[in-house]
């Protein structure tokens, strides 16, 4: 199973007093015993750096960002095909919530037919993937 972390559940599963923290722990504990591959990308990464250090702390956001580049997790670089299929995604919802990063990772999910997405956003439910995509909870 290929599965795609976006920013709310990294940082449900680093802060503490996270509103989703427990259940991003539950959740993240199923990944691992299913094997997953785990994805995410740079767009994600650079908001849970930034996230991570307002709501938490800088210390906080540096140790996350030294496991994170241990942990095997596999980062996917926005390219210009994945760039150009995110501003068309973006084009065609008018949803206020949903940010260009946020097309960016349903770009990718589709680009590499990645099975399930790990998510408190509710948006990622409602897109219209290119294949079928469980969304974990």
């Amino acid at each position: 199973m290929k599965v795609f972390v976006d920013t709310s559940a990294f940082c449900g599963l680093t802060i503490p007093k996270d509103q989703y923290n427990l259940t991003a722990k539950v959740i993240y504990k199923r990944i691992q015993e299913r094997n997953a591959i785990i994805y995410s990308s740079d767009y994600v990464m650079d908001e849970v750096y930034t996230l991570l250090k307002t709501r938490s702390s800088h210390a906080t956001s540096v140790k996350f960002m030294d496991q994170v580049d241990k942990s095997g997790v596999i980062i996917l670089h926005i390219t210009e095909d994945i760039e150009a299929d995110a501003k068309t995604i973006f084009r065609q919802f008018k949803d206020k919530k949903l940010s260009f990063t946020d097309c960016t990772s349903f770009a990718l999910i589709n680009q590499f037919d990645l099975d399930a997405v790990f998510a408190f956003d509710e948006h990622f439910r409602y897109h219209p993937y290119s294949h079928p995509v469980e969304f974990l909870k």
